[in-house]
């Protein structure tokens, strides 16, 4: 099963929303990028409102429910001058039996980056993730990096302990143990002092006609290393098959500025181990193909590491 659609929201619940946007909604465009089992859909009223509804039940997906609900928490709280759509309202309430919550934003008119494989967007997109400012007063009881990571951090020692399951590939577990050590000082190597996204992939980044682009879906937001963001965008081309010197990037933007090359190599193995032992469980309610997706981020993660090692000894 995939995303819900507008039409599967409670009618009560559409009405609610409808009723925040002024009107009736005459379309809705279902949005299908991102794992979410929720609805994303990208709505018109009869009075030509323009929203961005994103909705889920308890029941379809616990975890996604607090997902959901964080997010609004920390949208609430964005700082002016952050590139995000404006939260227009949350509703968090029961129908139909069961508990909803539905985020209603601004609609931006855009596209995911990177729709071309050629690289033409990484410039624009580690542009705008430099701009994600220090965390302000306000926003001071956002999670701290090290401390939300460090347990994900260790599944190198975990995945060792289990007798690297499958699916770990065979070339990476070879270097388990030297994954493993690199990771150790992953947690340290991402603190900080800056508003970080903690999940920035393409689906969740727009570009629009005028090549601004704007971050989307917050709910993991923290604190902590200004260059950790770009660092994922860039891990995140390397598994979409986009054609992308992603070392370059590494030696040229601004954003990665006195940035060691040891912090860099310690959290590609601490991701690459967080990645691959979430391949290894069961997938979680109505998102069947994340395992997959996982597998091919912790996969790249960890070859990206391998020739970043072999390059240092050729």
């Amino acid at each position: 099963m995939g995303r819900t659609n507008w039409t599967d929201v409670p009618a009560s619940l559409r009405g609610r929303i409808e009723g925040v946007l002024g009107g009736a909604v005459v379309s809705a465009a279902s949005q299908v990028a991102g794992w979410s089992p929720g609805s994303a859909d990208r709505v018109v009223t009869a009075g030509g409102r323009r929203a961005f509804v994103k909705t889920i039940s308890r029941g379809r997906n616990p975890d996604g429910f607090g997902m959901h609900r964080r997010e609004a928490a920390v949208m609430a709280q964005l700082p002016e001058g952050v590139q995000a759509p404006a939260l227009v309202a949350v509703l968090d309430e029961p129908h139909d039996g069961d508990d909803w919550v539905a985020l209603v934003l601004d609609d931006v008119e855009g596209r995911h980056p990177g729709s071309g494989a050629d690289d033409a967007d990484t410039t624009a997109v580690l542009d705008a993730l430099d701009t994600l400012p220090l965390v302000p007063a306000e926003l001071s009881g956002l999670p701290r990096a090290p401390v939300e990571l460090a347990p994900e951090f260790a599944a190198w020692d975990r995945l060792v302990d289990a007798g690297l399951p499958d699916p770990v590939p065979a070339h990476l577990a070879a270097a388990a143990p030297t994954f493993a050590e690199a990771a150790r000082s992953a947690a340290a190597a991402v603190d900080g002092d800056h508003l970080v996204h903690l999940d920035c992939r393409a689906d969740n980044l727009l570009v629009d006609r005028d090549g601004l682009v704007w971050v989307i879906d917050w709910p993991w937001a923290g604190v902590g290393a200004h260059w950790l963001d770009p660092l994922t965008y860039l891990l995140d081309a390397l598994v979409r098959g986009e054609d992308t010197d992603v070392e370059q990037h590494l030696r040229t933007h601004r954003v990665f500025r006195d940035v060691r090359p040891g912090d860099v190599d310690a959290v590609l193995a601490g991701l690459a181990g967080l990645f691959l032992e979430k391949a290894t469980a069961p997938p979680p309610p109505n998102m069947p193909t994340i395992r997959d997706f996982q597998l091919r981020e912790g996969t790249a993660a960890g070859e990206w590491l391998l020739r970043r090692w072999d390059a240092r000894t050729t």
